[in-house]
């Protein structure tokens, strides 16, 4: 919530000033010589001038091919792909500019995950839209792989819980109460659920037994959870060492197990197949698969335990794509790394700019108060509250009323 994330920049900012720490503001030289791929759209420089109005929003998710937001009265929006109906306005079609979801619920937070959406009202009850192949909406249906069971308007997750927290991967959904207790459902397969029921689950179940969060992280086949003395523990898929335990395995790992290195973190993003932390003063660290130099350290080397993301950069937040990562500084600067086939880091460096393997700014001077990671593109809330997006424009993800792709911060449109 938009609060959450300013007492977040604040905390991280005195802790920052407390250590005598500081950004590096020089704009980031190194790059990878990693593989890169060609974008199947148009891909180009749009100016953010004209994009005008701009949308006002308090929280903003990214998912793999779609976004959703809420405004500042908590209505939800979604815009991009829709094949699942994840947009949650009743229909399959796409749309480039945000349309509202299709229901009167008031929402506090929200979240995106591979083709479906979820949010929490102020009161903790979950609401879920779109794919529901793997039972994710967490409403007591699935469509066994199919798509009888998707949702094209938003259905309560049944239960009668109320969390405190969401969070989604590629197939499942992971909440926190407010005693910091964890329940998952969806999709089991690799343990990402952290449990062992050994299949899907079309409603919530306890995951996690014996351990207590204040946080949560999920993203492709993982789950990882913070507790309140700053140690992580991580379950689900490790082919690619994300669970941070100084090992992989493609064996699926439903028990949490902590990630190991002795770091204390104060907040963890996922992405697809890596992890990253924030500890007290703000420094990065990153742990798993580093195709395209997705973990920031400068190097293309796989990392199975925390290893510091290159810089002297303090970070207030961090947000784990696909192929790249970004973050905002405690002056809330943007930095992404990774890759940048599409412009998805945002540097504005042309349609096929360079893969990054450490920091490099955003370009446009913006001062962002979160941001999300998608598959080939990303979001963010500048400190104004307004909607910006940058990358692949698939479908029209970026909501700016187009289908071109862009290298830097485009507005997104106002509904």
């Amino acid at each position: 919530m938009r609060s959450a994330r300013v007492a977040i920049l604040a905390s991280v900012a005195l802790a920052v000033a407390a250590c005598g720490g500081g950004d590096d503001k020089a704009a980031p030289t190194a790059s990878s010589s990693g593989p890169t791929s060609a974008s199947s759209e148009s891909s180009g420089s749009t100016s953010s001038s004209s994009q005008e109005p701009g949308f006002e929003v308090s929280d903003i998710a990214a998912g793999d091919q779609h976004v959703c937001a809420l405004d500042r009265d908590g209505v939800a929006y979604c815009w991009g792909y829709n094949r699942m109906g994840q947009l949650g306005n009743g229909s399959g079609a796409d749309s480039s500019t945000p349309v509202k979801v299709t229901t009167d619920q008031r929402f506090e937070s929200i979240s995106a995950g591979r083709y479906f959406s979820c949010a929490l009202t102020a009161g903790g009850a979950a609401f879920c839209w779109g794919d529901n192949s793997s039972g994710e909406l967490g409403d007591g249906t699935t469509g066994a792989g199919g798509d009888d069971e998707n949702r094209a308007t938003p259905v309560q997750v049944l239960g009668g819980l109320a969390f405190e927290e969401l969070v989604t991967g590629q197939l499942h959904v992971c909440g926190r109460t407010a005693a910091g207790e964890v329940h998952c459902w969806g999709a089991y397969p690799s343990g990402q659920l952290g449990n062992d029921a050994n299949t899907d689950q079309v409603q919530p179940l306890r995951s996690a037994a014996g351990l207590v969060f204040t946080e949560l992280a999920a993203s492709g086949a993982n789950t990882c959870g913070l507790e309140a003395a700053g140690a992580a523990w991580c379950w689900g898929n490790n082919s690619f060492g994300q669970l941070g335990n100084g090992a992989k395995s493609n064996a699926a790992q439903h028990a949490p197990g902590q990630v190991i290195g002795g770091t204390r973190f104060v907040s963890l993003t996922l992405g697809r197949t890596h992890g990253c932390g924030i500890d007290a003063v703000g420094a990065a660290s990153c742990w798993g698969g580093n195709v395209h130099g997705v973990l920031g350290d400068g190097t293309l080397a796989e990392r199975l335990t925390p290893t510091p993301v290159a810089g002297t950069h303090r970070f207030a937040m961090v947000s784990g794509g696909v192929q790249h990562t970004c973050g905002i500084d405690t002056d809330g600067a943007a930095w992404c790394w990774g890759a940048n086939h599409v412009g998805q880091l945002g540097d504005g460096s042309g349609t096929d700019g360079e893969d990054r393997t450490s920091p490099t700014a955003v370009t446009g001077g913006l001062r962002f108060a979160t941001l999300s990671a998608g598959e080939e593109f990303t979001c963010g809330i500048t400190t104004d509250d307004l909607a910006y997006c940058w990358g692949a424009n698939t479908a029209g993800l970026l909501g700016d009323g187009s289908d071109r792709g862009t290298t830097e911060p485009v507005r997104v449109k106002r509904p």
